[in-house]
C-alpha cells in the first residue's frame, strides 16, 4: 500500500479566474461532498479559497475535475496550492466571504441559461413567463454589483426580499439556485411596469404591462425597454415610418441599427452566417455580430444601405419573450446620438418626445451602465468593435515578468485611453481590466460618466493607482484627467499604444513590425500620424515607415468634410485639374499661406479622399462613414467577380525611413474614374494597399530581423482590407497578429498604454522621479521632463 497516497492532508487552494458569481462555490461544495472531502470554500477578494482535507489521491482527482470544468460556467486561470498543518475538520461548508489585496476578477453579465429557458416556457413551473428568472449560472452580474465579494447584500437585488420558496432554494445545497444572488420569482420581484407616455395616471403591472408592450410594438410603436445595462429603444425593423421616427427620436440620421432575432434560424433568413459567426452569436457574451446581408427585406431605413446587419440573440428572459411574440426587433441603446446610454428610470420616464409611445421598466437598479458589445469575424477569428456587456470586466492577463525591485508589480496603473471610443484600463499584478465603452469624451455627459466610472471601478477593484498612463496629445480630455489625478504620468504615443495592445494580448517578445492605420494620432514630431509602420520591442519603438506626409486643413470639420480632404491631397499631389470643389481657391490659398494647416500621414484621411474622388460620398455624417462606403463598393465588386483596377502605391525611402506614397494611386483614380467601374477602382484601392503593406513589411523584416507583424488601428476594422493584408503577409511567411480581446480602434488603446506602463515599471524608470514625472515614448529614446 502506498502510504503517501493514503495519507490525509489539508491543503489551501487559491483559485483565480471567473470564479465568483457563476455558481463555482456550490459546484465545489457538491464535488467535495461527492468525494467525501472535508473543508471550506469562500470568496476572498479576487479569488476563491478552498480548504480541503482528504487523502492525497482523492484531492488530486477532486482538483482535476474542477480544472476540467465539465459542468460549470466558470473559467480557471490558475490555482495556487499550500499545504496546511493538520487540523480537525467536521464537514464541508460554504463560509462567509473575506477580503484580500489581490486584484479582483468580477464576472461579466451572463445570458439566460438553457435550464432557466425551459422554466420560462413551462406552464407548470412557478417561474413560467417570469422576465427576470435566473440561477447561479446566468443573469446580471457586473451591472448590479455594488461591492465585493459578490453576495446578494452587495448587489441591487438586496432591494427585493426573497419569498419563502426562493429562500429555501437559495439555502439548499442541492438546488440550482443555491447561493444564486439574482434569485427571484413571480412572488418576490422585480416586476414589469409599463408607463404610457400619453397617460400620466400610473402604469400597468406584470402581465398587463407585457401585453401592452406587445400591442404597441405590433402596431408600429416605439417602446423604451429596460435591459441589464441600460434602456433600449425597441421597434419593428420592417416598418419604414416607424424606423424613421426612431431616427428622429435618437437624432441618428444615417448609422445602421442592430436587430435582435429570436433564434439563429431566423437570422439565416436575412444574413449569411458562418460556423464561427454562429459560435460567436451564441457565446456567453451575446454580442451584436456584423453579418453579411443576404436579402434586404427589412425597412430601408433599418440598415440604410449597409452590406452588414448588426445581428444578435436575446440574452435576458424578457428579450426572449418579446422576440418570441414579435420576431426580429430593432434594439438600440436609449440615448441621443453621442450621449451615454440611459440607465436610470427617472430620466427615461421624464423623456418627452412625440416619437416614444411608452416605457417598459422595473425597479431593479442598474448600478453601472453597459452598452451592447459589437464584434465580427475576420479570417475566422473574433474582432471586437465595441467591448462592453458580456466581456467587461473580464481582464486581459499580461505575462508575469521579473523586474527591478520587488514591488513593481504591486503598483496599480490607470491607463486613460483615448478620447474617441473612450475606455480606460486598470492594471495590477499583470491583470488588466479594460472598462466598458463610453463614447466621445468631447461630450460633457460622456466625460462625466467616464469620471464617475473611474471612481466606481477603482473602489470596486480596491485599486489605488501609483502610475497614470495617457496619450501624448496635449489636448485630449483623457490625458488632462490623468494629469489631474496627481500620480506620476507616462505619456505614450497613440499608435505605439495601438501596437502595444496587440503585444499585450499575444504576449509577443522580440522586435515586432506593427502596422497602425487610423484617422488621427499625435506624433512625437508634433504632426498628425495615422499611417504608421513601427518596430516595437519592450517599451520602445522605431518609426520605420509611414504614409508620406501631406497637408490638410484642420479645425473641427476636417474629419467630417471628405471633399475638402480630397482637394487638399490632390493639390499636394499635383492633381489640381481633377478637383471638383468650388472652394478650391480658398483651400489653395490657405495651404499656400499655412493657415490652419496640419501635416498628416493619416490613412483614414486617404480613405476619405478616395471616396470623394470616386464620387461615392463627400461627408462623414458619422465616424468612418466614408471608409465604410468605400469598403461597400469594393466588397460588392468582389462578390460580383469584378476585375480590380490595376493600381499601386509607391514606396520611397527618405533618410532611412520608408514612405508609402499614395500619389500613383490617386493619379490612377482620377484618370480612370470616368472609364472604369467605381467598384473596380474601390477594390483596386484596397488590394493595392494590402500589397503595399506586405511589401513594406517584407523590407522591414530583412532590416530588423522580425518575422512577426501586428495590425491595429480603426482602419483594420475594414474586413476586406484586413483579410487581404493578413493573407498576403502569411503567404510571405509572416506570423500575423490582430486584436481579439479588445477592439483595434481607440477602444483598445488603454490596454496598450497599461502594457507599456507595466514595461516602464519593470525597468525601474519610474523610480527616477516619483512626483510629476512625464516620460514620453519616442523613437527608441525615453525623454522625461519635470513639469
Amino acid at each position: 500500500m502506498d502510504h503517501e497516497k493514503s495519507k490525509v492532508i489539508t491543503v489551501k487552494i487559491k483559485v483565480y479566474g471567473i470564479v465568483q458569481g457563476v455558481g463555482f462555490r456550490p459546484l465545489v461544495y457538491r464535488a467535495a461532498k461527492q468525494y467525501g472531502i472535508k473543508g471550506t470554500v469562500r470568496n476572498v477578494g479576487g479569488y476563491v479559497e478552498i480548504v480541503a482535507q482528504s487523502e492525497k489521491e482523492v484531492l488530486g482527482r477532486f482538483f482535476a475535475d474542477l480544472k476540467e470544468n465539465k459542468k460549470g460556467g466558470y473559467e480557471i486561470i490558475r490555482m495556487e496550492a499550500e499545504e496546511l498543518p493538520f487540523m480537525e475538520l467536521e464537514d464541508f461548508v460554504i463560509v462567509e466571504s473575506g477580503s484580500s489585496e489581490e486584484i479582483l476578477v468580477i464576472p461579466p453579465d451572463l445570458p439566460v441559461c438553457p435550464e432557466c429557458m425551459r422554466e420560462l416556457s413551462d406552464a407548470s413551473d412557478r417561474r413560467y413567463q417570469n422576465p427576470f428568472t435566473s440561477c447561479m449560472s446566468c443573469g446580471p452580474r457586473y451591472t448590479i454589483i455594488e461591492d465585493l465579494p459578490y453576495d446578494r447584500n452587495r448587489t441591487s437585488m438586496d432591494d427585493f426580499s426573497m419569498c419563502g420558496a426562493c429562500r429555501e432554494e437559495y439555502t439548499s445545497p442541492e438546488s440550482r439556485r443555491f447561493h444564486a444572488q439574482t434569485i427571484s420569482c413571480n412572488d418576490c420581484g422585480p416586476y414589469l411596469i409599463y408607463q404610457d407616455k400619453e397617460d400620466d395616471h400610473g402604469g400597468l403591472l406584470e402581465k398587463e404591462a407585457f401585453e401592452k408592450t406587445i400591442e404597441v410594438l405590433s402596431q408600429g410603436g416605439i417602446v423604451a425597454v429596460k435591459g441589464i445595462g441600460g434602456y433600449h429603444m425597441v421597434c419593428s425593423p420592417f416598418l419604414e415610418d416607424t424606423v424613421k421616427r426612431l431616427r428622429k427620436l435618437k437624432g441618428r440620421e444615417e448609422k445602421p441599427f442592430a436587430v435582435m432575432f429570436p433564434v439563429i434560424s431566423e437570422i439565416r433568413k436575412y444574413c449569411v452566417v458562418s460556423e464561427e459567426e454562429e459560435t460567436l452569436l451564441e457565446s456567453k457574451a451575446r454580442p451584436i455580430v456584423l453579418l453579411a446581408m443576404k436579402q434586404d427585406s427589412m425597412a430601408p431605413s433599418t440598415g440604410n444601405g449597409s452590406i452588414y446587419c448588426g445581428s444578435f440573440l436575446p440574452y435576458t428572459p424578457l428579450q426572449h419573450m418579446l422576440t418570441e411574440k414579435l420576431g426580429p426587433l430593432i434594439m438600440t441603446s436609449a440615448n441621443s446620438s453621442g450621449q451615454p446610454i440611459i440607465r436610470e428610470d427617472g430620466p427615461m420616464l421624464a423623456l418627452s418626445s412625440p416619437y416614444l409611445n411608452g416605457v417598459l421598466y422595473n425597479e431593479r437598479r442598474i448600478v453601472r451602465s453597459v452598452d451592447d458589445s459589437v464584434a465580427k469575424i475576420i479570417e475566422g477569428k473574433l474582432q471586437m468593435i465595441r467591448r462592453s456587456r458580456g466581456y467587461v470586466p473580464y481582464p486581459v492577463f499580461l505575462s508575469k515578468e521579473e523586474g527591478r525591485g520587488e514591488d513593481w508589480t504591486n503598483t496599480g496603473i490607470f491607463a486613460a485611453g483615448g478620447d474617441l471610443k473612450a475606455a480606460f484600463c486598470l492594471c495590477q499584478k499583470g491583470s488588466a481590466v479594460v472598462s466598458q465603452y463610453f463614447g466621445d469624451l468631447e461630450e460633457d455627459a460622456v466625460m462625466e460618466e467616464y469620471q464617475r466610472s473611474y471612481a466606481d471601478l477603482t473602489r470596486l477593484f480596491q485599486l489605488v493607482p501609483g502610475l497614470a498612463v495617457c496619450d501624448l496629445h496635449p489636448n485630449y480630455h483623457s490625458a488632462r484627467f490623468a494629469e489631474a489625478l496627481g500620480f506620476p504620468v507616462l505619456k505614450v504615443q497613440h499608435h505605439h499604444a495601438h501596437i502595444a495592445s496587440v503585444l499585450a494580448e499575444h504576449d509577443l517578445k522580440g522586435p515586432v513590425i506593427g502596422v497602425a492605420f487610423d484617422g488621427t494620432g499625435y506624433g512625437t514630431d508634433g504632426n498628425i500620424w495615422g499611417g504608421e509602420f513601427l518596430v516595437c520591442e519592450e517599451r520602445d519603438f522605431i518609426r520605420a515607415a509611414h504614409v508620406s506626409m501631406f497637408p490638410i486643413l484642420g479645425g473641427d470639420g476636417s474629419m467630417r468634410d471628405a471633399r475638402k480632404t480630397a482637394a487638399c491631397y490632390l493639390l499636394h499631389a499635383g492633381l489640381e485639374a481633377y478637383i471638383r470643389d468650388e472652394r478650391i481657391g480658398v483651400i489653395k490659398a490657405a495651404l499656400e499661406h499655412n493657415v490652419n494647416t496640419v501635416l498628416t500621414s493619416s490613412m483614414g484621411r486617404l480613405f476619405d479622399a478616395a471616396v470623394s474622388v470616386l464620387n461615392i460620398g463627400h461627408e462623414n455624417r458619422y465616424e468612418g462613414e466614408c471608409a465604410i462606403l468605400l469598403e461597400k463598393e469594393a466588397v460588392l465588386a468582389e462578390r460580383k467577380a469584378v476585375k480590380p483596377a490595376d493600381i499601386c502605391f509607391g514606396i520611397n525611402e527618405r533618410e532611412g525611413i520608408l514612405e508609402l506614397d499614395p500619389r500613383p494611386v490617386f493619379k490612377a483614380l482620377c484618370s480612370m474614374r470616368n472609364k472604369e467601374e467605381t467598384g473596380s477602382l474601390a477594390l483596386g484601392f484596397h488590394l493595392a494597399l494590402a500589397q503595399a503593406v506586405a511589401a513594406i513589411c517584407e523590407r522591414l523584416r530583412s532590416k530588423y530581423s522580425s518575422n512577426a507583424a501586428a495590425l491595429s488601428g480603426g482602419v483594420f476594422q475594414n474586413a476586406l482590407l484586413a483579410g487581404h493584408t493578413v493573407r498576403l503577409l502569411r503567404e510571405k511567411g509572416f506570423n500575423v497578429y490582430l486584436n481579439q480581446a479588445v477592439p483595434p480602434n481607440d477602444g483598445g488603446v488603454s490596454l496598450g498604454q497599461a502594457y507599456l506602463g507595466n514595461k516602464y515599471l519593470k525597468s525601474g524608470i519610474m523610480d527616477l522621479e516619483r512626483t510629476g514625472c512625464h516620460v514620453c515614448c519616442s523613437t527608441g529614446k525615453n525623454n522625461s521632463d519635470k513639469r
